[in-house]
């Protein structure tokens, strides 16, 4: 019985030694995956317009309104309609991993207008939801733009 005690003993004893507390970290991913840069890059069309989340898509014909932003960080806006900048420009992300802005800093233009967006993917393709309030500050606009294809 004694010889019983000291085997399980032990064998707690080694138990804990090779379970206790490890110094060891290992800060890599476990999948082996890196947050994907968010290209916000491309032609985008209008594809929804709210005014106060109130839907006015079929009040006006905002079809060929068109936003190019380009991967040298140019943005041009071709059939201008209420935005935040008219003219073209230069264009940055807050942060390339996860965007929450967008800043337009129009050709000759001192200061740069910044704007929130999203960019969730939605029927597997990106969508860009951008929040503006041009002109009235009580008025708030979404617009929801999609990649022309």
């Amino acid at each position: 019985m004694n010889n019983i005690i000291k085997k399980t003993g032990g064998a707690l004893l080694m138990a804990l030694l090779l379970t206790g507390c490890s110094q060891f970290t290992d800060d890599s991913s476990p999948y082996g995956v890196t947050e994907a840069v968010k290209n916000v890059s491309g032609v985008w069309k209008l594809k929804n317009v709210t005014r106060n989340d109130i839907d006015i898509t079929s009040d006006m014909d905002f079809s060929k309104f068109e936003l190019h932003i380009t991967n040298d960080g140019r943005y041009h806006i071709e059939n201008y309609l209420p935005f935040v900048v008219e003219k073209d420009g230069t264009w940055t992300t807050d942060d390339p991993l996860y965007p929450f802005q967008l800043s337009f800093l129009e050709d000759g233009a001192a200061n740069s207008v910044n704007v929130n967006f999203n960019f969730p993917v939605v029927n597997g393709q990106r969508t860009l939801f951008i929040t503006l309030s041009p002109g009235c500050a009580s008025n708030v606009y979404t617009y929801v733009l999609e990649r022309k294809k």
